[in-house]
């Protein structure tokens, strides 16, 4: 065999080999990556949304502890907390009877909540995720309006996103 057909066939072979494995084609890679920062961008959305519903559902069961609380606080002492105080003082005066030890002062994003007493009534606000009184109260509707504000008067929710 001569050394000019040696080298042909082995030219051929390895021509075989190169067609044989197959790469992928930038454009192939570069589509598949888009595929992927679309999918993870909605992923991101989805994850936000889900964390804010958690921190309100846990601000509406805060606010619930914190006017049974006050409530225990009214039968105990025969008046309500006084009006005016902060969501922190407003924990330590209605703590102090040992049964309420972990009422929490701040909402799910650790904004104060707000509380209002007069005429035998009292009323406690959170003011949702950016920490601003309004733009509206929340109800059902509004739901995933995280900044609307929740209020629960007199134990129960006067603006919920249950109502």
């Amino acid at each position: 065999m001569t050394s000019t057909a040696q080298s042909s066939r082995t030219t051929n072979a390895l021509a075989q080999a190169r067609q044989t494995i197959r790469g992928f084609t930038l454009i192939e890679l570069l589509i598949a990556v888009a595929i992927i920062g679309i999918i993870s961008a909605i992923a991101v959305v989805n994850v936000m949304q889900a964390l804010d519903r958690s921190r309100q559902s846990r601000t509406m069961a805060d606010m619930r502890n914190l006017g049974a609380a006050i409530q225990a606080y009214d039968s105990d002492i025969g008046r309500l907390p006084a009006d005016g105080i902060s969501a922190s003082e407003l924990v330590d005066v209605v703590g102090r009877n040992g049964l309420f030890r972990n009422v929490e002062s701040e909402d799910g994003w650790n904004h104060p909540f707000v509380y209002h007493a007069a005429d035998g009534s009292y009323t406690v606000e959170s003011y949702g995720k950016d920490g601003l009184d309004g733009p509206a109260d929340i109800s059902a509707a509004t739901r995933l309006v995280f900044e609307n504000d929740i209020i629960l008067a007199n134990g129960g929710f006067t603006a919920s996103p249950e109502r």
